[in-house]
């Protein structure tokens, strides 16, 4: 099949592998993000500015340069949407969307604060820090219950809500998901491990690396 159009991304950006997902299994082709890109500095230039205007990625542009479109999840859903991988009905397309943005609001933006405030990006707060671990595990639980009963998030069938949920676990497996985490949300980690070992997939994810403990802020230096 002949490509659809360029996507913009890094080789370990979740969201681009939420992408490239979506497309692998509906059988879309992309092109690659031309190797001169250079991140922090191509996406800058007034020139990907000019189609981009926020200046970050993923970004998608078709092939014929007519449509262009950023934010992970605009594009995932775009795709899907060629794909089938929104549900069957437009309760079901809701419903994804539903479990889409509780992955992305309630568990991936609060991962996120956390990353960087042990990272030292953002001003550390102990406060903070646990009132976000807290609205994760609530989180962790209400899709850990729906997923004790059900394969997949909508339906009968992996749909994208699936794939955003797996692209944040993907990315926080390695940082805040711990293993204390894991072994009470084992309906996560099942879930998460059906989804990215799907053959059309698996080699978008690769190999996870499961953290023992999770990301903390690093001491004071004496």
């Amino acid at each position: 099949m002949s490509s659809i159009g360029t996507l913009y991304t890094t080789p370990k950006q979740a969201t681009g592998k939420l992408i490239l997902a979506v497309a692998a299994l509906g059988s879309l082709t992309l092109d690659p993000t031309p190797s001169s890109y250079i991140h922090y500095q191509t996406n800058k230039t007034p020139e990907f500015t000019s189609k981009f205007p926020h200046g970050k990625i993923p970004a998608f542009e078709s092939k014929d340069g007519s449509f262009k479109l950023f934010e992970g999840y605009a594009i995932a859903r775009y795709l899907a949407s060629l794909a089938n991988l929104l549900g069957s009905t437009p309760e079901q397309a809701a419903l994804v969307d539903q479990w889409s943005h509780l992955a992305e609001t309630e568990f991936d933006i609060p991962s996120t604060f956390i990353e960087r405030m042990c990272r030292g990006t953002l001003t550390y707060s102990k406060l903070t820090h646990t009132s976000l671990v807290e609205r994760i595990t609530r989180t962790l639980n209400t899709f850990n219950n729906h997923l004790m009963a059900n394969t997949y998030l909508v339906g009968e069938r992996l749909t994208l809500a699936d794939l955003v949920l797996a692209a944040v676990v993907y990315r926080t497996v390695q940082t805040t998901l711990d293993k204390e985490l894991r072994d009470k949300f084992t309906a996560v980690i099942r879930h998460f491990e059906t989804v990215v070992n799907q053959p059309k997939i698996k080699d978008i994810f690769g190999s996870v690396e499961y953290v023992e403990k999770p990301i903390a802020v690093a001491p004071p230096k004496k």
